[in-house]
Order: structure tokens, then sequence, then C-alpha cells
């Protein structure tokens, strides 16, 4: 079923924006419809311009304060698809777009991203400051930065989380 989804989608989503394009076309004339397609594509620049400096910023700052910038990446790539739909022309990508704006709407949706996915960084909180002179710099817990094929996953991964691991 999921191999059909995705070529039925690569289909049916232009054919469905040439569908939204006649009906509002009809309902308020070609030159609003296309104003609107020129505006929304306009307000997608604007907000990826504006809203990419902000997570930059948060992420940033979270590097920063040596909490992990995963949450803030995964926010700003769904900023940046949002922006993406709404320069995209149509009315349906538009929809989309808006909604990955609005944000409970994008903490959902990276909500279930993160449950479907492992994000993992790569810098350490260290690199960034140096060497660790006072208590609350040491106490902050070690990033050990493993290359490629230094990590697996086992089953015990699975069945007994680090919590449990550490007090067995």
């Amino acid at each position: 079923m999921r191999s059909l989804l995705i070529p039925l989608v690569v289909l049916g989503l232009p054919l469905a924006e040439i569908a939204g394009f006649v009906i509002v076309g009809r309902e308020i004339g070609l030159a609003m419809t296309l104003l609107l397609v020129l505006l929304s594509g306009i307000a997608g620049v604007v907000l990826l311009r504006v809203q990419g400096f902000a997570v930059i910023r948060r992420v940033q700052e979270a590097t920063r304060t040596g909490s992990d910038p995963g949450r803030e990446v995964l926010g700003g790539a769904l900023m940046f698809v949002a922006a993406l739909l709404l320069m995209v022309p149509g009315f349906i990508s538009d929809i989309f777009g808006l909604l990955l704006f609005v944000p409970p709407v994008r903490q959902a949706v990276a909500g279930y991203l993160r449950s479907r996915m492992t994000i993992v960084t790569a810098a350490s909180s260290q690199s960034w400051r140096g060497p660790s002179h006072t208590p609350e710099e040491r106490a902050q817990p070690r990033v050990i930065d493993l290359g490629e094929g230094e990590f697996s996953r086992t089953d015990d991964d699975e069945q007994n989380p680090p919590e449990e691991r550490r007090r067995q």
C-alpha cells in the first residue's frame, strides 16, 4: 500500500493544484488568482528569511548552552519545507505550507518524525568552549564523537534503555 501512495501523490498533487487554479480562477478571476500565487511565493521567501535567521539563532544558543540542538534543527527543516511549499505555485501546497508555520502543527509533525527516526548530532559542546574550567561546565555530560562504523544498535538497546542499564 505504501509503495502505491508515493506515485499517487506525485501524480495526483499537480492535478489537484490545477483543479485548485481552475476553481479559484472561476470564483475570483484570473488576475486575482495570479496575484494570490505571486503573493504566496513572496510570503514564502520572506518567511524563510525571517524564520531562517531565528532558527539559526536558536541552534547557536542551544549549542552555546551545551544542550542538544537536534530539536531546533528539525524545527528549522520543517520551516524550510513550509517556506518551499509556499513558494511552489498552487493553493494546496500553500495550505500545507501555512499549516507547517503554525507552531502546534509543526510540533506535532516534528514529534511524529522524531518517533520515526534517530537524530544524531556530531558536534561536541567542548569543542566550542575549550576545556571545562567551572564546576557547572565539568558537571555537564560528556559527548563522545564516534566515527562511521564505530556505533551500532543491539537488541539489548531496544529492550533496556541506557537509564535501566546504568541501574543494573
